[in-house]
């Protein structure tokens, strides 16, 4: 890619973005492109042994300490955990947030993803791509911005009911960073998540997610994506770190 890209990464919760897409993210930063993280909502949930915010100042800090790692700008929006809507508000929230960025791609949750959460941020995103070139919204803090991103949706926990991936970016080399980063996130191992959906060990999860996307495009780990086809999206230039298709 010859075109510095400025990237935006927008998921639900604290941890979502380096347990799904952080490798492809380290491959845009190496690259010399421009990553933010945008979390969507403050994790407040996210413990059966803290008080809400309590469990909300340790995610942060494991966020930011994520975001580090990748190398990438933290953009916290402060909802709580299963309050992102599809209203107005939300929506112009990622208006704003698409403005201030001002991405060549965005990489976000699928829209039929397990739950809201996930779902309605990457509704949003869909929602708000094409309106953040457009004027005269009103209520919102940023000017529209001369260009609509691509969007790329990342695949879902369980890597099921979506659509085939039809975009493989290779992280073999990002791996072992990319797992750095997911480690700062203590708070999310462990006894709550085997708890709350029987995985016992998240880092197997990813390796064995990785892995499978990598024997598929024939590479040691990769992660998978799937682009928005809806006009107008496309652009003549590569807009992933070296792109093979599910189709060769």
């Amino acid at each position: 890619m010859e075109k510095k890209l400025t990237i935006l990464c927008a998921s639900a919760h604290p941890d979502d973005i380096e347990l799904q897409c952080a490798g492809t993210l380290i491959r845009y930063v190496k690259e010399g492109h421009k990553v933010y993280m945008a979390v969507a909502a403050t994790g407040n949930v996210g413990s059966k042994i803290h008080t809400g915010p309590e469990i909300e100042a340790i995610r942060a800090k494991e966020a930011q300490r994520g975001a580090d790692i990748i190398g990438a700008e933290l953009i916290m929006l402060d909802f709580k955990d299963g309050e992102v809507w599809l209203d107005n508000p939300t929506w112009k929230t990622y208006v704003d947030l698409i403005r201030r960025t001002n991405p060549d791609v965005i990489l976000t949750h699928e829209r039929d993803d397990y739950v809201h959460d996930h779902s309605n941020v990457g509704e949003n995103v869909y929602r708000a791509a094409i309106w953040a070139s457009t004027a005269n919204i009103p209520d919102t803090k940023y000017e529209p911005i001369n260009h609509i991103p691509t969007i790329f949706y990342f695949e879902p926990l369980g890597m099921s009911r979506v659509a085939p991936a039809d975009h493989y970016v290779d992280i073999t080399q990002e791996y072992d960073q990319k797992i750095e980063a997911f480690k700062q996130h203590e708070s999310q191992h462990g006894d709550f998540l085997e708890k709350q959906f029987g995985i016992k060990d998240w880092f197997e999860y990813v390796e064995a997610m990785n892995k499978l996307r990598g024997f598929q495009c024939g590479c040691k780990y990769a992660e998978a994506f799937r682009v928005v086809q809806t006009w107008p999206n496309h652009k003549p230039y590569r807009l992933l770190p070296p792109v093979q298709f599910a189709s060769r």
